[in-house]
């Protein structure tokens, strides 16, 4: 067909279509629109909708499934085109569908857990399972709460702003549920949970996931609403269009698909204007390409465009004015049911709100952030809305029935080697309210972390840890009373055995008070052979008691990566005895206390500052020189009394006190990848405080450049220092989170 035979039957279908409209002019013409279901796709929905307001269209009611249930249901609250876009523009969809917590309102233990291990599975009659969802959608649904807060108490969803109802799918039955009454954020929720995205979505007795499993383009119902004219949006794809099926939830949304595309030429008939934007170069998770998803909803409003005004001339307008988007709100009641292992004042204390108080939203979300982080319960939704003339908030979050859990990680640093991470966990050990943890670290050297504890929040918890780190180390250390420097060829192998019994405090998750005793035992084997004794040479073989505080805080949003916040981590322990194998029993009691804090900066959108210092000293004569004080190496865990410094090697210079200073410029020149500038400063000898050698000057400094790449198992680093006290270019690499 040429182009000349085209235009004219565009023309001609144009006229058509006009003479139908006039036919019904004496009337003000009822419009009905349908949005489909498409996941990222969804997103043209809202560049659509700009062209109708431009063409002056007024909707009278809104269907749709999935993504266009959100763009629908937004819409029908009141909001504008322009709002939606917005909203978009300055929204990070990964982070909100992937229900990344912001690291502030964790809990200390979801704090170190999220910078430790890089995956989590539940474990199930004795066998690994995969979770049934990539996320639990609470990042979503705390999102749809705040935006529909004005209609909190809309039961009957035809007389919202715009009348609305929305379909999804009941996982039980596989039939169609039709939502147009209820709590209007938990119905789009259900009708928008992507089978292996999101979790299913309890709505009173019945458990829905995506409506486009069954329909995925509602037309049917929009027919009984007496509408004179439906548009329909449609971004389906077809099943043939792309050969890529890279995502458990694109490979699930294609095969559901099959039905719903082969109803489309019957439901596209029904359709008086049928819009349809260029979709085949997108998939359900493009949300990082949304403002080319965006365009193309635009461009194909733009072609509907001369169909759009006709009918806009056959209405009596209606004017749209912006819709606050609401910032707070007022919690009258807080009715929050109790599970059968956590009590309502468990609940509470991670919830952080109290009855009788105005919250902004953002409150709101760090509460539940801080509940769904603690992995104790499934998927939960609440509900915010009036009752008998208070501002009521219900929940009653359902427990996870998955209490032991499998957890693994990769690292590599220059001291510990190359280690995987193998992590155990049982929740409700013994008590509702316990943990039992252990971590096996597989690698050069056999390494463990075992740990119990009794979780009471903000009152004394109770704990027992039990640690065995293993390395070599080429550091200087001391026989009896005369050091002895080795040689490069010349190794130490360290064995650390540290057992703890401690009680803590939590002051609003941010600040760890702890107090507790201390066995630790210290094997330094060299392998220097004493001919006179016909063994080997020690320079620590002993065991260690000993009483210790410590004072945790942590208000930065990322560990590795910080764009703001602040930490202070310092720890006292007091050694009153010693029992050794080797014929040195000589002991006077000692103590060492060190503190590390630091705050970060953000400079600007990319650019950050990062400075700390920390100080650390002996009071008394320590039994060994395993507990001075040494500098040098990077990446690594904290191990013993290791300071690291980049530019020099691994324990290159050690002394029974010390004080350092480390500021940090990071660059995020892309999304997760960094450039770090870095200096390092500071001074490690003995009895640096008594003498006043601490405030006579530098004694070590170095300078270093990073790069730095987030991945899902932790940072990646590869750093070039220099120091001038070491005199060479040294280059360190660290992979994976610390541990």
């Amino acid at each position: 067909m040429n182009t000349y035979t085209m235009r004219n039957l565009k023309l001609l279908l144009l006229f058509f279509f006009s003479t139908v409209i006039s036919a019904q002019a004496q009337q003000d013409l009822k419009v009905g629109l349908i949005l489909s279901g498409g996941g990222a796709k969804g997103i043209a929905h809202v560049g659509v909708l700009k062209e109708i307001e431009r063409a002056g269209v007024r909707i009278d009611y809104i269907g749709g499934t999935s993504m266009g249930a959100i763009v629908g249901g937004l819409y029908a609250c009141g909001y504008k085109a322009s709002q939606l876009e917005e909203m978009l523009a300055t929204t990070n969809l990964a982070d909100v569908i992937n229900d990344k917590f912001d690291r502030d309102v964790m809990s200390f233990d979801a704090k170190e857990d999220a910078s430790r291990y890089a995956i989590t599975l539940p474990i199930v009659k004795g066998r690994i399972q995969f979770p049934l969802s990539l996320s639990k959608g609470q990042h979503v649904y705390d999102m749809f709460v705040q935006l529909m807060h004005e209609q909190r108490n809309t039961h009957d969803f035809s007389t919202l702003p715009i009348p609305f109802y929305c379909v999804a799918t009941d996982i039980n039955t596989g039939e169609k549920t039709v939502l147009d009454k209820g709590y209007l954020p938990l119905a789009v929720n259900a009708s928008s949970a992507l089978p292996t995205l999101f979790s299913p979505v309890q709505v009173e007795d019945r458990m829905l996931i995506d409506g486009g499993i069954v329909d995925n383009y509602p037309i049917d119902e929009m027919l009984s609403k007496g509408m004179d004219v439906i548009i329909g949006v449609d971004v389906q794809t077809n099943v043939s269009s792309t050969d890529e099926t890279s995502t458990l939830s694109e490979v699930a949304t294609r095969i559901a698909s099959f039905q719903t595309r082969k109803q489309m030429a019957s439901k596209k008939a029904k359709t008086h204007i049928y819009i349809r934007p260029e979709m085949d170069d997108f998939n359900i998770l493009s949300f990082d390409k949304k403002n080319e998803i965006m365009a193309q909803g635009v461009l194909a409003g733009q072609k509907a465009r001369p169909q759009l005004q006709i009918l806009a001339k056959n209405q009596q307008p209606r004017v749209k004015e912006l819709k606050e988007i609401p910032s707070s709100f007022q919690l009258d009641r807080l009715l929050v049911g109790t599970t059968p292992n956590y009590k309502a004042n468990y609940l509470l204390g991670k919830l952080r709100l109290k009855s009788k108080n105005t919250y902004s939203f953002r409150k709101l979300k760090e509460g539940m952030s801080n509940l769904a982080a603690t992995q104790n319960f499934d998927a939960f939704r609440y509900i915010l809305k009036t009752e008998n003339e208070k501002e009521v908030l219900k929940m009653t979050p359902p427990e996870t029935k998955h209490t032991t859990l499998f957890r693994g990680s990769l690292h590599y640093d220059k001291l510990i080697g190359a280690l995987a991470l193998v992590n155990l966990t049982k929740k409700h050990a013994f008590l509702k309210n316990d943990e039992l943890s252990l971590d096996l670290m597989l690698g050069a050297y056999f390494q463990y972390a075992l740990s119990y504890f009794i979780d009471k929040g903000e009152f004394w918890s109770v704990g027992l840890s039990a640690k065995q780190h293993q390395f070599d180390t080429a550091a200087q250390v001391v026989f009896n009373t005369a050091p002895f420097a080795f040689s490069n060829s010349t190794n130490t192998r360290v064995l650390v055995q540290k057992n703890t019994l401690f009680v803590q405090t939590l002051f609003r998750e941010e600040v760890v008070l702890g107090v507790g005793l201390a066995h630790q035992h210290n094997v330094f084997k060299t392998n220097v052979f004493d001919t006179q004794t016909d063994r080997f040479l020690y320079a620590d073989n002993a065991d260690y008691y000993s009483t210790l505080g410590s004072l945790k805080v942590d208000t930065r949003d990322d560990k590795f990566y910080p764009k703001k916040g602040a930490f202070f981590d310092g720890d006292i322990n007091y050694y009153f005895s010693k029992k050794s194998s080797l014929e040195d029993n000589n002991f006077t009691s000692f103590l060492i206390a060190k503190a590390n804090m630091g705050a970060t900066l953000p400079l600007d959108s990319k650019y950050t500052l990062m400075f700390s210092t920390s100080g650390g000293f002996t009071v008394g004569d320590a039994a060994s020189s395993a507990f001075d004080y040494a500098f040098g190496g990077y990446g690594n865990a904290p191990v013993l009394n290791y300071q690291t410094f980049i530019g020099l090697p691994q324990q290159y210079a050690v002394g029974n006190s010390f004080v350092k200073a480390e500021t940090t410029v990071d660059y995020e020149f892309t999304p997760n990848h960094h450039l770090k500038m870095m200096l390092n400063a500071g001074i490690v000898s003995d009895d640096i405080f008594k003498t006043g050698q601490w405030k006579s000057g530098i004694d070590y400094y170095s300078a270093g450049m990073a790069y730095g790449l987030e991945t899902f198992a932790g940072p990646l680093e590869l750093t070039a220092a220099y120091s001038p006290q070491f005199g060479r270019l040294l280059f360190h690499v660290n992979i994976g989170w610390q541990f």
